[in-house]
């Protein structure tokens, strides 16, 4: 089985045992339902388990490996694959002035899966019928506010936006809310203080406002944007490889952490005695 074949067949297994539950609960027998979906599940597990395995080392890549995986975790090989788009900047283009935006589909994705659920939710309990009564109408407005709600939480958690012209970035963790930092700016910082990619924190520079961390990822849209942007400071690009964005616990991410923290200190002294 294909590596990418069998990655679409865990993840989608599961969704068409949640669909089979709430199918089943309109038929009025939601156990049967339950059951698909603790097979299905299962059956994506075994499907992770057995075929998503490196063509190299022929070694089972773990499940919490899959989402953004380009390269073989153990082995370091190139595993062939697409990474998800689902993730930061997975889509990057530019506007009518020449500004380049970097955004996910984080936020949307939550808002769209959790409202359909609640909506699904909702026609169980309370029947079809009721979309059109007094009842149903607000407990859909309820599913909406909620699902919103949650959309935006995941939003500010997981996710971030950033736009990129020829005088400043602009990063943006809280919807509508934008942070400034002039290029110059940068430029000026990166003499003293060499920007480096953290797997945890992203790119870190330092500004006059403070060390900078901002998510890019060298994959999807971020590519582009992570390229043009270590290019208009003047530096090289950094030697990062997708898999190590979702390597929380590696040796790789210790060092950065440390590295990070010698960076702080550093820009702390700076400060003080006047740069």
């Amino acid at each position: 089985m294909r590596l990418y074949i069998s990655k679409l067949l865990t993840v989608i297994l599961p969704v068409i045992g949640v669909l089979c539950i709430f199918g089943f609960a309109f038929a009025g027998n939601i156990f049967y339902g339950w059951v698909i979906f603790v097979a299905l599940a299962l059956l994506s597990g075994l499907i992770n388990t057995i075929f998503f395995r490196c063509p190299h080392c022929g070694k089972s890549i773990p499940a919490n490996s899959t989402v953004n995986q380009k390269y073989c975790p153990l082995c370091g090989e190139d595993l062939g694959m697409k990474p998800s788009r689902i993730s930061y900047y997975g889509r990057c283009h530019k506007d009518k002035h020449g500004c380049m935006r970097g955004y996910t589909i984080v936020g949307p994705m939550v808002f769209i899966v959790c409202f359909i659920i609640l909506l699904l939710i909702i026609i169980v309990v309370f029947g079809i019928d009721s979309l059109t009564k007094v009842m149903g109408r607000t407990a859909v407005i309820a599913g909406f506010a909620i699902s919103v709600v949650l959309a935006l939480f995941c939003r500010i958690v997981v996710s971030s936006a950033v736009k990129l012209d020829d005088k400043a970035i602009y990063f943006s963790k809280v919807p509508f809310f934008w942070r400034k930092y002039d290029m110059d700016d940068i430029r000026s910082w990166a003499k003293d203080i060499e920007p480096f990619y953290h797997v945890n924190r992203g790119y870190v520079f330092a500004t006059s406002k403070g060390v900078v961390e901002i998510p890019m990822a060298t994959y999807a849209g971020g590519q582009e944007l992570f390229n043009t942007f270590t290019d208009k400071i003047g530096k090289e690009l950094p030697d990062v490889r997708p898999d190590l964005v979702i390597s929380k616990h590696s040796e790789q991410a210790r060092a950065d952490e440390d590295r990070y923290v010698e960076t702080v200190k550093r820009y702390t002294v700076l400060c003080q005695v006047g740069r």
